[in-house]
């Protein structure tokens, strides 16, 4: 097995992605952001960097962090990929999967609905069976793109699911069982799923798990919760093991000792709100307040400021 060396510049890179998920929470409904012009953007500027993780199973990470983490597992049954990023990417994609293997992409395995991760499906659905859970196939058929303020043109019917699960689905492939499992609860989003490729001890976790080292976006618009995405974090911290890989939605490969520290520092700071919330204080004053000066290195994150992740747990106690 192989493996090449990931450019930490992708931190420096995300932040586009970044800025336009912060928006997500502070910008009025009525406001929209131009997912045609990112994903042009993302089109001609992503180069897919490859690391080995298994005899069948690779990590296709972004550089610069305008799409989601993709991982490919390929091998004598065929190709399957977890995530497919936006159109304008897909060519791209599909030139990396055929550094890898040539042949048809069998399986497209979307994490969840959003458009840095499911925003392809068009491009493939026409060749490849699209897996995901029930409500990914809801929101496509919405013409979500991710929560309110994401201009939505709508899905072709190459574009959708035509296997959905509500719990969990296994695919026998390339010689191992891919488990691909939804926690039970609204997390990242309602429909989120994690892809563990059980021999190759490797996990695709989506935007469960961001390794970006800060607050993570709950996309409260279909029903996410701050609440759920912690205990489902906590289930999955039960499958890995020291020698995981984990593939995170985006940012760089991790370990079980990342996924410990990130479930920890959301776990203790749900439980801090949730005692000022009982104490009776107002979502103000806590905002005002802040978190205590321990949590402080996750509070200047890409994704979700300290303020808009206390409003987060806010209003993920009231579910």
């Amino acid at each position: 097995m192989t493996e090449r060396t990931l450019n930490n510049g992708f931190f420096l890179t995300c932040t586009f992605l970044a800025v336009a998920f912060t928006a997500l929470a502070a910008i009025p409904a009525a406001a929209q952001l131009d997912i045609d012009d990112w994903a042009r953007q993302a089109g001609e500027q992503i180069v897919w960097r490859q690391t080995q993780l298994s005899d069948t199973v690779y990590l296709l990470l972004p550089e610069p962090g305008l799409a989601g983490n993709l991982a490919v597992s390929a091998g004598e049954d065929g190709i399957l990929i977890v995530d497919d990023a936006m159109i304008p990417v897909a060519p791209k994609i599909k030139a990396a999967v055929a550094k890898i293997q040539e042949g048809r992409i069998d399986f497209v395995v979307n994490s969840h609905y959003h458009f840095d991760h499911a925003g392809g499906n068009a491009a493939f659905g026409a060749d490849s069976a699209i897996v995901a859970h029930a409500n990914v196939r809801r929101r496509l058929l919405e013409n979500r793109h991710a929560g309110a303020n994401f201009s939505a043109t709508p899905f072709p019917p190459e574009a959708l699911p035509i296997v959905t699960f509500n719990e969990s689905v296994t695919l026998h492939w390339n010689g191992e069982a891919i488990d691909v499992i939804h926690f039970g609860n609204p997390a990242h989003t309602d429909g989120d799923a994690a892809v563990h490729f059980r021999d190759s001890n490797v996990v695709h976790a989506g935007d469960q798990f961001p390794n970006l080292g800060g607050y993570p976006y709950i996309d409260r618009d279909v029903g996410g919760s701050a609440l759920g995405l912690r205990d489902n974090m906590a289930q999955l911290l039960e499958i890995v093991d020291e020698e995981t890989r984990i593939i995170p939605g985006h940012g760089p490969l991790a370990t079980k000792a990342d996924l410990q520290k990130y479930h920890d520092y959301v776990a203790e700071t749900i439980e801090y709100i949730a005692e000022q919330k009982s104490a009776g204080r107002s979502l103000e004053e806590v905002r005002k307040d802040g978190l205590p000066e321990k949590f402080a290195p996750y509070g200047n994150g890409p994704l979700s400021p300290e303020p808009v992740w206390i409003g987060y747990v806010w209003a993920s106690l009231d579910d």
